[in-house]
C-alpha cells in the first residue's frame, strides 16, 4: 500500500456529550509528564499526584517516555458504554499525552497516542488479553483496518480521529494488556484488510448467534461487499460447542457482564414498555400490542417494522422502526441485545398484554467479524488467517 497513514491518533476519552464538567487526573509516576497551561510550561519536577481539571482550563499534559511499561496518568470516571445498557464509568491508565479543553462550560479531554499502541490497548478492551494469540491478532488486524477506513469520520465536528467507546471502538487504556497481547501487537503490526485495492471498513460485534448479518442491510446507505453475510459454522463457533457461558467471562472485556449472548431472553412489563416508547418517541400509546410489518435479514435480525399501539381512546396506531439500532432502542430502556428475536405477549387479556416474552440470539448488528465466534475458532485452532477469511470472505490480507 502507497498511501501513508498516522503513527499516532488523537482520541476523544471524555466529549460533549458526556456533560462532565470537571475530571481528576492521578500521576503514579510524575516524573513522566510536564504540564502546559496558558501562560507557562511546568516542569516534570512540579507534576502532582494528583490534579482536579474544571471546564474552562486548558492544559496540555506530556509524556516524556513512551514504554508501555511506565506508570501512566489514571483518569478517573470515563464513561463505558454511551447509550448501551451496560452504561457505567471506569478508571482508565492512558498512554501518550493529553489534552483538556473547554466546550461549552463541559470538558473535552483527548489522548494523543500511537496507532499501534492504541491498537493494542483496543484489543484488551473489546476482548480480554487472556484470548487465545489468533483472536487478539484477528481482533487487531479487524481494528486497525477500521480505524484508517474511518479516521475523523465518526466525530468530525471535534476534530478527533475516534473516540473511545463502541461507536468507534473500545479503547480503555493499558489496563488489561498484559505481555503476551504486547508482543502479538508487534507481530502484526501494519496487517490490513482490503478490498479492490482500498482498506476495509471492517465492523465487528459481540456474537451474530449463528449467521453474520449483511452489512447492506445494517447501513443501507454504504456499499460493502466484504460484509457479505456468512453462517458462522455447523455448529456455529460463537455456540455453546466451542465456547460455553460459564467460561465466556474469563474471555469478555471488563465492562462487559456475564450473560447469554449466544441465546436469551428478557421480559418487559407493559408499563415499562410503554413509558419508554413514549418517551423515546413522543407518542401517546395507551398499549403496546406488537409488531407488523417485519423485514428480517439471513441472520434473523428485524432491520424494519411497525410497532402496533392503542391509544387511550382505544384507536390503533402503528409507528415505523426504519432501522436495526432503532427496534433494539425502542422495545428496551436497557437496549435490546440484538434484534434477532421473537416478541411474544404474555397475560390472560391479549388484546392487552400484560408483559413481553423476548428470545433472542446475539449480541449486536452481526456484521462481520463475531467477536465471540473468532474466539470459538481460534480456540479450535484456526489461525487468524483464517478467522478473518472466514468473517470477511472477500476481503485480501495486506500490509501497510
Amino acid at each position: 500500500m502507497m498511501k501513508q497513514y498516522p503513527k499516532r491518533i488523537k482520541v476523544g476519552i471524555i466529549i460533549p456529550s458526556d456533560n462532565i464538567e470537571s475530571v481528576t487526573l492521578t500521576f503514579p509516576d510524575p516524573s513522566l509528564y510536564e504540564i502546559e497551561s496558558d501562560d507557562r510550561i511546568d516542569p516534570t519536577c512540579k507534576t502532582p499526584r494528583a490534579l482536579t481539571v474544571s471546564a474552562g482550563q486548558h492544559l496540555k499534559i506530556r509524556q516524556m517516555s513512551d514504554s508501555l511499561n511506565n506508570d501512566f496518568a489514571v483518569i478517573s470516571d470515563v464513561i463505558a458504554g454511551r447509550q448501551f445498557h451496560w452504561r457505567k464509568t471506569i478508571d482508565v491508565s492512558l498512554p501518550g499525552n493529553l489534552e483538556i479543553e473547554n466546550a461549552d462550560n463541559v470538558l473535552i479531554l483527548t489522548n494523543d497516542v500511537p496507532l499501534e499502541d492504541y491498537l493494542a490497548c483496543v484489543a484488551v478492551s473489546e476482548m480480554s488479553g487472556n484470548c487465545p494469540d489468533a483472536f487478539l491478532e484477528s481482533q487487531m488486524i479487524a481494528a486497525r483496518s477500521w480505524l484508517l477506513a474511518n479516521l475523523r469520520k465518526k466525530h468530525p465536528e471535534l476534530g478527533i480521529d475516534v473516540c473511545n467507546d463502541d461507536c468507534c471502538q473500545r479503547y480503555q487504556g493499558i489496563a488489561g494488556l498484559n505481555t503476551q497481547a504486547a508482543i502479538i501487537a508487534k507481530r502484526c503490526a501494519g496487517k490490513i484488510l482490503t478490498y479492490n485495492g482500498e482498506i476495509v471498513d471492517a465492523r465487528y460485534s459481540k456474537s451474530c448467534g449463528g449467521v453474520t448479518e449483511s452489512g447492506n442491510n445494517v447501513w443501507p446507505s454504504e456499499n460493502l461487499p466484504y460484509l457479505s453475510s456468512v453462517i458462522d459454522g455447523d455448529p456455529p463457533f460463537c455456540g455453546p460447542q466451542y465456547i460455553n457461558d460459564a467460561d465466556l467471562p474469563i474471555y469478555l472485556g471488563n465492562v462487559d457482564e456475564q450473560h447469554s449472548y449466544f441465546r436469551w431472553s428478557k421480559e418487559i412489563s407493559q408499563g415499562d414498555l410503554t413509558d419508554h416508547v413514549n418517551a423515546l418517541h413522543h407518542l401517546e400509546a395507551d398499549c403496546i400490542l406488537g409488531l407488523e410489518n417485519e423485514k428480517s435479514g439471513p441472520s434473523g435480525r428485524l432491520l424494519s417494522c411497525n410497532l402496533v399501539f392503542v391509544d387511550s381512546a382505544g384507536i390503533r396506531h402503528t409507528h415505523p422502526l426504519e432501522t436495526e439500532y432503532t427496534i433494539r432502542q425502542t422495545l428496551d430502556s436497557s437496549f435490546l441485545f440484538s434484534s434477532a428475536f421473537t416478541m411474544t405477549p404474555s397475560g390472560e387479556n391479549q388484546t392487552n398484554p400484560e408483559k413481553f416474552i423476548f428470545t433472542g440470539k446475539g449480541w449486536g448488528h452481526g456484521a462481520g467479524l463475531c467477536q465471540i465466534g473468532a474466539l470459538g475458532m481460534a480456540l479450535s485452532g484456526k489461525s487468524s488467517d483464517e478467522i478473518l477469511r472466514h468473517y470477511f470472505p472477500e476481503a485480501d490480507l495486506d500490509t501497510i
